[in-house]
């Protein structure tokens, strides 16, 4: 693990060249029926806390900044943000690299394309987007800058990226970072095996400027798909009206104090 000592961003160097899974000629291999089930098990779960969430952070900051209705969900999964969007008169389109992930997002009656995204330009062909999304993915790019620079052809005049990702910034991290380096380690326990970068506001703001983008708004948020909200979110649906209540609480946190993710809208320059 490497810290950048210009945009204080941490990164894993010992990087893999490839990702297996959007390759040709391994990627049969991840969409075998059990690894289907386990994907759509996993969605299935995840729906309570995507029902609760995105109303009040990706689609209010998605209806403030693009400027048309046609929205590509960059990563998407099977989530429920792309069935949210549709049902509030938008033109969605999903782009989803995991062939499981892919198959149970066309069961939710989705348009979904696949492939490697460092090839989105030749696989959505001509279409352009007024706004892509992506939630939770952006750590998880191999190249980030050469990612923002690809999606350039593919957004509409006046486009807007809205990419939320971890906020390495976070008071939480700070201190898990501190405990980590007390035990001769620099990497905590919450860091993911596949997670490659890890942006502070400062170092997000760096990437999309270096990629040639405009930061529009940075939101310092607290999600509720995080680690420790997940563990009792669920609890709340026995109490009507509670989840909404607690969803629309915790979607008004600007604050590294309490954030657990950054949210970037951002624009070309």
């Amino acid at each position: 693990m490497y810290e950048c000592s210009s945009c204080t961003g941490r990164f894993v160097a010992d990087r893999p060249e490839r990702i297996e899974k959007v390759e040709d000629e391994t990627a049969a291999a991840f969409a075998s029926p059990e690894r289907v089930a386990q994907q759509r098990a996993h969605f299935a779960w995840k729906r309570i806390f995507d029902e609760n969430d995105y109303p009040y952070s990706l689609i209010p900051l998605i209806e403030r900044w693009a400027p048309g209705r046609r929205v590509l969900d960059l990563g998407c999964g099977a989530s429920q943000l792309l069935p949210m969007l549709m049902k509030r008169g938008f033109d969605v389109v999903g782009f989803e690299g995991d062939p499981a992930r892919a198959e149970v997002a066309r069961e939710n009656g989705v348009t979904i394309v696949s492939g490697d995204w460092r090839k989105i330009g030749d696989i959505v062909g001509t279409a352009r987007f007024d706004c892509i999304v992506s939630d939770q993915v952006f750590e998880h790019m191999l190249d980030p800058v050469g990612t923002l620079r690809s999606l350039k052809p593919v957004l509409a005049d006046g486009g807007v990226l809205i990419f939320r990702f971890p906020n390495e910034g976070s008071w939480r991290r700070k201190a898990e970072l501190t405990w980590a380096r007390l035990r001769g380690n620099n990497r905590p326990l919450s860091y993911f095996v596949d997670h490659w970068n890890y942006f502070n506001e400062r170092a997000a703001r760096t990437c999309f400027s270096a990629a040639d983008y405009e930061v529009l708004r940075i939101k310092k948020d607290l999600s509720l798909h995080g680690f420790l909200v997940r563990k009792v979110f669920p609890n709340f649906a026995a109490f009507p009206g509670l989840p909404q209540l607690v969803a629309r609480t915790i979607a008004a946190i600007d604050s590294n104090a309490l954030s657990n993710g950054l949210t970037v809208v951002s624009r070309p320059v």
